[in-house]
């Protein structure tokens, strides 16, 4: 009679290793698809908007002269989007400081100068490509940002937007509630 305990034992580890694999399998296959739905950024960009609001930035008369602030353009791609509909909120906070101009195109040293801050938002909903990518440049309007309702120029002088900055540059993926924030953005508008 020969001993059989070693090969009960190989087939009792077989079958082991059998069970193990199928139980990885079922693991890896239940992993992919929380893979795919796993939305992140993979680029994100906030700039101002159009050539002209980056060629214009002084003021050389009274002519030229502008109260209005350059726009932001917000432009970014998400991926692992398993929810093909994205609601996206983007958001700056403004700090504007508007002043008088006179004819020569300069900013007299008066305190006729006021500064405000406030928030500029809005919404957009966009869907994701078959991959669950989802790709957008959009212009966030800045022109809501004016002075008080109080704040007048002298005769003579022309209301001007002489510097913005942009902080708190956000997007935010409201359906999968993710943000990011781009760096903050300073310009010169007027003397």
């Amino acid at each position: 009679m020969t001993d059989q305990t070693p090969n009960r034992l190989s087939r009792k580890f077989g079958r082991l290793g059998v069970a193990v694999v199928a139980a990885l399998a079922v693991l890896a296959g239940l992993a992919s698809p929380a893979y795919a739905n796993f939305p992140h950024f993979k680029t994100v960009s906030v700039s101002l908007a159009g050539t002209s609001a980056v060629t214009g930035l002084s003021v050389r008369s009274s002519a030229g002269a502008s109260a209005e602030l350059p726009d932001l353009l917000f432009t970014w791609t998400e991926v692992g989007i398993g929810n093909p509909d994205v609601v996206y909120q983007l958001g700056t906070s403004v700090t504007a400081t508007f002043g008088c101009v006179n004819g020569g195109g300069n900013n007299p040293s008066a305190t006729n100068k006021t500064t405000i801050t406030t928030p500029v938002q809005t919404t957009i909903q966009r869907t994701a490509d078959k991959n669950g990518q989802i790709t957008v440049s959009v212009v966030l309007d800045t022109g809501s940002v004016s002075p008080p309702t109080d704040f007048s120029c002298p005769s003579g002088q022309t209301l001007a937007a002489l510097s913005a900055t942009f902080t708190d540059n956000t997007i935010t993926d409201t359906t999968n509630n993710l943000t990011v924030t781009d760096e903050d953005i300073s310009v010169t508008l007027g003397p």
